[in-house]
């Protein structure tokens, strides 16, 4: 009777843990926590970079071909028209109306004015600018993935004065044209600003610029807009294609910085591009551009945290560095940290080339080693 009743007691005690072993499993368990969680959110990370140098390839991919089917020539940053009713320049559209078709949304494209600006209310554009197409937007850019007229993806616009906008003047307004190699008031030559030669080595720094389309001369400058540089022929890049950035992430683009409208039509650089900003200093020169910037904002991921359309510069929310596509198709990433010089030269197409002017210091050549 005793054994039995030790039997009953022995059974009953062997029924639940005890405190220490209690903590121990929990202890065990929070150990294994921390360490498979850095893991899952480092995998989560990999998985949302994948994604978006994917988007980028495929934006990359659509612009190359738009470039096959204009003799090389890759779309616009910006097309502007004439309104010759109100002798003003409006904005037409963005780069990404001119890929629509190219990025399988041809019933987008089709419903599109293109006589008419992006933000004109008697029109569809404003409607049709707001439509969600995931591949502009990068997964991690929460002001943009998922929202109408969202858009994270900017398109490189190389070199140009800290003025970076084309605001609605008058043609003959052209210190207020901003980032297009007609307006920019940079002597390279020790010549005029805005001379034909001095207009074609802006150029040369620039891989989409601005079009204006119409045919209405600028006072002080010899150029038309119409007869100005377009943006780069994909085929002619004398840095190389691989050593060209064509495309950034901007975490800041699609927002008009005025209205705060979204759209990924507006032809803002602010919306839409990216630059490098230099003070328009007479006697520059390509080899000195990165010690030369008009604001050191203008690196990678400077200005992560501002409002939407101020700040047309490369930013991401990636840690650490930021996703560019390049003009022979690649993708890949780029550390904030990188040379500030090796980064200049990757945003010009032409920089490389030699100048005969005295004293111009052209751009060393990339090698594959330095970024």
């Amino acid at each position: 009777m005793q054994t039995r009743r030790s039997q009953i007691l022995s059974r009953s005690n062997r029924r639940g843990f005890t405190l220490i072993e209690l903590l121990v499993v929990i202890s065990i368990i929070a150990t294994l926590m921390a360490l498979i969680l850095p893991a899952i959110q480092s995998a989560r990370e990999a998985a949302r970079r994948t994604q978006c140098l994917n988007n980028l390839r495929n934006v990359t991919t659509a612009a190359l071909a738009y470039a096959e089917a204009n003799k090389g020539r890759l779309p616009a940053s910006g097309t502007y028209g004439f309104d010759p009713v109100k002798a003003e320049i409006y904005p037409a559209r963005s780069w990404v109306v001119d890929l629509l078709p190219n990025l399988d949304q041809l019933a987008v494209y089709e419903r599109w004015s293109r006589s008419r600006a992006f933000s004109d209310p008697t029109t569809p554009n404003v409607a049709v600018g707001q439509i969600n197409i995931p591949i502009l937007t990068c997964p991690v850019d929460p002001t943009a993935d998922g929202k109408d007229g969202g858009l994270s993806y900017v398109a490189n616009a190389g070199v140009g004065d800290q003025f970076v906008d084309v605001t609605s003047n008058a043609p003959t307004a052209t210190a207020n044209l901003g980032h297009h190699p007609v307006a920019e008031p940079f002597n390279w030559n020790g010549t005029t600003a805005g001379s034909p030669a001095n207009v074609d080595l802006t150029a040369e720094l620039c891989v989409f610029i601005p079009f204006f389309d119409f045919d209405v001369a600028l006072t002080g400058s010899t150029v038309t807009p119409a007869s100005a540089p377009r943006s780069a022929n994909i085929g002619r890049i004398y840095d190389g294609a691989g050593n060209t950035v064509m495309f950034s992430e901007n975490i800041n683009a699609g927002v008009d910085s005025v209205t705060g409208a979204r759209s990924w039509a507006d032809p803002s650089i602010r919306s839409s591009s990216f630059v490098f900003p230099v003070a328009p200093v007479t006697g520059l020169s390509f080899g000195l551009l990165s010690a030369n910037p008009a604001s050191t904002v203008c690196w990678i991921n400077r200005q992560t945290n501002v409002e939407d359309g101020s700040a047309p510069y490369p930013n991401s929310r990636h840690p650490s560095l930021s996703c560019f596509s390049f003009c022979d198709g690649s993708a890949k990433t780029l550390a904030d940290s990188i040379d500030a010089d090796v980064y200049v030269r990757l945003l010009t197409p032409g920089g490389v080339r030699r100048q005969a002017i005295a004293g111009f210091l052209a751009e060393s050549p990339i090698s594959g080693n330095d970024f």
